[in-house]
């Protein structure tokens, strides 16, 4: 009986250590390609092969991730899901709504991760005709590219490259996934994760 109750309460912690964290999942060799074409790698591609010029700098609030998230490679800043910056994954922790300030709220309350300077890039992204968004600078930069309607379309941080996976059929568009791949110089894929929603 103690035995049985032992393990019931092991069970127990384990679950509380670990509240259903999802893994990334590893794509095998052979069914990348198949993955990656059905989000139009070669297109994806194409926007990192390009030299970008002038941008412009603005400050702009930063936002962590909730736990809704994976750990997401440079630490990505969930409000910009959209181009604009306006999309809120605030942590629920935070307590903060969208829009919501008083005169006496502490500013780490209301911008929970700070503030940030952005250089949002006069070009667009060839092929993807979308806006490009550079956020830190060297070997930290996060490059953020965007589709023409806003979304972001996927990143670039150091060799990974993450794409976002989105469902368009609704009134509002909905992230169903994401894609970890680990590139080469040339940008050609060597591994690939996949995480779902």
């Amino acid at each position: 009986m103690k035995r049985i109750l032992i393990t019931f309460f092991m069970f127990l912690f384990a679950l509380s250590v670990f509240p259903s964290e999802k893994e990334l999942k590893n794509i095998p060799k052979n069914k990348a390609s198949k993955v990656l074409k059905s989000v139009a790698y070669a297109t994806i591609r194409s926007t990192l092969l390009v030299p970008y010029g002038e941008g412009i700098e603005k400050e702009s609030t930063y936002t962590p991730c909730s736990e809704n998230f994976p750990t997401m490679p440079g630490d990505f800043p969930c409000n910009y899901l959209d181009w604009e910056g306006t999309t809120l994954e605030v942590a629920p922790s935070s307590g903060v709504s969208e829009g919501e300030a008083t005169n006496s709220s502490d500013p780490e309350d209301v911008y929970p991760g700070g503030k940030v300077t952005i250089k949002q890039v006069k070009q667009k992204s060839p092929n993807l005709n979308g806006k490009v968004v550079f956020l830190g600078e060297g070997e930290d930069q996060l490059k953020l590219f965007y589709t023409p309607k806003g979304q972001i379309s996927h990143y670039l941080f150091r060799q990974t490259l993450v794409i976002f996976k989105w469902n368009l059929s609704g009134s509002e568009p909905s992230l169903i996934g994401l894609l970890f791949v680990n590139v080469n110089r040339e940008y050609f894929p060597e591994e690939v994760k996949e995480y779902s929603f």
